[in-house]
């Protein structure tokens, strides 16, 4: 194999020449795997159809001259990239377990041998697919690829977009709402989400429906490892956020709306690819069935004017009291819940964190009832006494439940003007009406809901009587 030099790209970059040997040889041993399985000496390794040529060198015990498959430990020079990795903290520390990479300073000891081998294993990849024959090596095509690369390696602030395919939905609107946006899933991104593994075939059909995402752009990148070792996740920010539409997005839509998949689109730099040299990785955020299923038997409408109200309950989730995000948080697991038991554990859960604040003695039911009547009869819901003794009832039912009573519960299906209505129902549309009302209301605080709804009630009542 001949080797035609570089003429334009010659730099000192920190690892180019330590990467540029075992991938040399790597590419060496990927030809002769290719000109023997040709000439029929070697029979075809399966792996490879799946994986690429990579499979070649995933063994690090294989070796030999056969070609059918090379341990990646036996390349020419790859202790010496291993060792330079080791030297360069920036570096080191993509090649550590993640608990590793926790530690106040890198342990060299620690940074992962066959991580740091997929470096030039991915490199003899992409150099032998693009090329296509590895007769002769240009080496600088070898060195434009690694540079691309390398971005990534020595990089200390990875950023990337996270597409988050909107499932439980018709998505009709698209646009930038500031804190994210809503674009529509393109043909590429799709077939991305169809290859995502670990999830049973009937499953993917449905992940696949989704046609718009959840855009949070240039969100920071936690990535490690590289080739068939790479990963790559959103710091615990981006996932908050993620969770937080979908909170604000619960007082909008009239079905569930959730996630079970992101995709992570890399902003200039890539850890790996695949045969097609795609970029993008596909990531299983959410994979249990029962969510799955409650999100695709009916579907809500969101178009613009929705997601201009999401973008609204967002910033007051963001900016209000923390209370609001566990009300808005409970209004949602509640959607996702199979057991209606559970689902009114979490909707009263979320009530008594909007109404169960402020100091002074009185029991708790009587204090949440009296503050849901105050605010829902200034909604129209009616009669603020009738609305006080549902929400008792409402409680009741939760009492029975936590308290292990077994049921049927006589309070699980309330009667209002004559209609009967499961108690977890009305509880739902409660919570949901109380945490909108919460939202518009500037500088809310539970321990002032009193201040905010009784008491301007009761003076409103009393201004009534002194003008009789």
């Amino acid at each position: 194999m001949a080797f035609v030099e570089s003429k334009v790209i010659r730099s000192d970059g920190t690892l180019w020449e330590y990467v540029c040997l075992p991938t040399l040889d790597a590419i060496t041993k990927i030809g002769r795997y290719v000109e023997g399985v040709a000439t029929g000496v070697i029979s075809v390794v399966h792996e490879v159809e799946k994986e690429g040529y990579r499979a070649l060198f995933s063994d690090p015990s294989s070796g030999g001259s056969s070609g059918e498959g090379h341990g990646y430990g036996s390349l020419e020079g790859v202790q010496e990239l291993y060792e330079q990795v080791q030297s360069v903290p920036s570096v080191a520390q993509k090649f550590l377990l993640p608990e590793d990479r926790e530690e106040d300073s890198v342990d060299p000891g620690k940074v992962l041998f066959h991580e740091v081998a997929m470096i030039p294993v991915l490199l003899a990849e992409m150099y032998s697919v693009r090329v296509g024959s590895v007769d002769d090596v240009d080496l600088e095509i070898l060195e434009q690829l690694y540079r691309e690369l390398e971005v990534y390696l020595v990089a200390d602030d990875l950023r990337m977009d996270v597409y988050i395919p909107i499932l439980g939905a018709d998505v009709s609107g698209e646009g930038d709402f500031d804190y994210f946006s809503i674009v529509r899933l393109g043909g590429e991104q799709r077939e991305i989400l169809s290859r995502v593994g670990n999830v049973h075939p009937r499953d993917v059909r449905k992940l696949c429906q989704a046609t718009h995402a959840l855009l949070i752009k240039d969100a920071p990148a936690l990535a490690g490892g590289c080739g068939s070792s790479f990963e790559v996740v959103p710091y615990f920010s981006t996932f908050d956020l993620v969770d937080q539409f979908f909170d604000a997005a619960a007082l909008e839509s009239p079905s569930l709306v959730g996630c079970a998949q992101m995709i992570f689109s890399p902003n200039g730099w890539f850890g790996n690819v695949d045969v097609a040299m795609g970029a993008n990785s596909p990531y299983l955020y959410r994979d249990y069935a029962t969510r799955l299923d409650n999100l695709t038997p009916h579907s809500g409408e969101l178009d613009y004017s929705a997601f201009t109200r999401i973008r609204g309950n967002f910033g007051g989730l963001s900016e209000g009291h923390a209370s609001l995000r566990v009300a808005a948080r409970r209004l949602r697991i509640a959607r996702e819940r199979d057991s209606d038991e559970d689902r009114i554990v979490d909707l009263c859960i979320g009530l008594e964190s909007i109404l169960g604040g402020g100091s002074g003695a009185g029991e708790i039911v009587h204090k949440i009832s009296m503050r849901a009547a105050a605010i829902l009869s200034q909604s129209g819901w009616g009669r603020s006494v009738d609305i006080f003794q549902v929400m008792k009832d409402v409680y009741s039912y939760r009492s029975r439940v936590v308290h292990g009573i077994p049921g049927p519960h006589k309070k699980e299906l309330l009667h209002i003007d004559g209609m009967p209505i499961h108690a977890s129902r009305y509880a739902l549309a409660s919570l949901g009406q109380v945490l909108r009302v919460a939202l518009a209301v500037e500088g809310f605080q539970p321990d002032k809901v009193d201040a905010m709804f009784i008491y301007p009630a009761l003076d409103m009542a009393a201004d009534r009587l002194s003008d009789q």
